[in-house]
């Protein structure tokens, strides 16, 4: 039976095996879907037995998204400006690495603002990985008012060096200029780890005590709590909240339609992992 599975470490609160498991009974694949928890020295013994254990594609996640460069063979064109390969597909001569992130983003967003990205104030908190995926998919739809607000500065400016005609404003978390930014914004993203049950500072939003629009959408990318406080505070101010789950489902949902070429319906995902959260 050929393979696809999950690469990372560690792999204990991952929620893709459910989450593709219940897409692959949907559809009916002969497929296995495996995790891959395995030490960094490993990676290379992974990919060289890939036929051999018939494994024809899978997803990945930390720590091993910019890893996946050194195997990767080719690369589809958005990985090279977001600089992390979240997809890897096993290719006659070779393997190639994709990026769906940038696609989950954006299919997870509202129609009334995919229809005003070239006119909205949007702001970007954070300048990691999930936070290039955001840009890339927001510039190549045509976003032309957009801010990249990070705790290094230096960070939010390599991002935005990327797009040079785009007119990325940058600025340092927490100043005048950011909460100026913040309070104008119609669409802010968090793609810090502020706010997550199991991190560091699991009860604070960068927007705390900034006055918002009241008609202020916002997306945040973590899904553990669904409701983060940065989306309570959205919420009580009269905005639209959209958590983290809509893009990690829709990243799947692209990821495994690039390599078994099968699309699978958006509710039959969410209703897998609904009770996990």
């Amino acid at each position: 039976m050929k393979k696809i599975g999950i690469l990372g470490n560690p792999l204990s609160h991952s929620l893709s095996p459910v989450m593709h498991n219940a897409a692959i009974k949907h559809l009916k694949l002969n497929l296995g879907f495996e995790k891959w928890e395995i030490p960094l020295n490993s990676l290379e013994d992974f990919f060289s037995n890939l036929k051999k254990n018939q494994i024809i594609g899978g997803c990945v996640t930390i720590p091993f998204k910019e890893e996946l460069f050194n195997y990767c063979s080719d690369l589809h064109d958005s990985v090279k400006r977001i600089g992390a390969i979240n997809w890897f597909k096993a290719e006659e001569g070779g393997i190639k690495g994709f990026n769906t992130d940038h696609i989950g983003f954006y299919n997870s967003l509202p129609e009334q603002i995919k229809k005003s990205l070239g006119n909205i104030n949007i702001v970007v908190i954070g300048a990691g990985g999930s936070s290039k995926a955001v840009v890339e998919s927001l510039i190549s739809k045509g976003s032309k008012k957009l801010s990249i607000i990070n705790r290094t500065i230096k960070n939010a400016d390599y991002i935005s060096s990327k797009y040079p005609n785009s007119n990325i404003i940058t600025s340092e978390i927490y100043d005048k200029n950011s909460e100026k930014l913040i309070s104008e914004a119609n669409l802010i993203i968090n793609t810090t780890s502020l706010g997550m049950s199991s991190g560091p500072d699991s009860r604070n939003s960068v927007v705390n005590d900034i006055r918002l629009n009241k008609d202020v959408v916002g997306f945040d990318l973590v899904y553990s709590p669904i409701k983060t406080p940065f989306l309570t505070t959205i919420e009580n101010c009269g905005g639209e909240a959209i958590t983290g789950v809509s893009m990690l489902i829709h990243q799947a949902i692209e990821g495994l339609e690039l390599i078994t070429g099968e699309n699978c319906p958006y509710e039959i995902m969410e209703k897998s992992i609904i009770s996990e959260l």
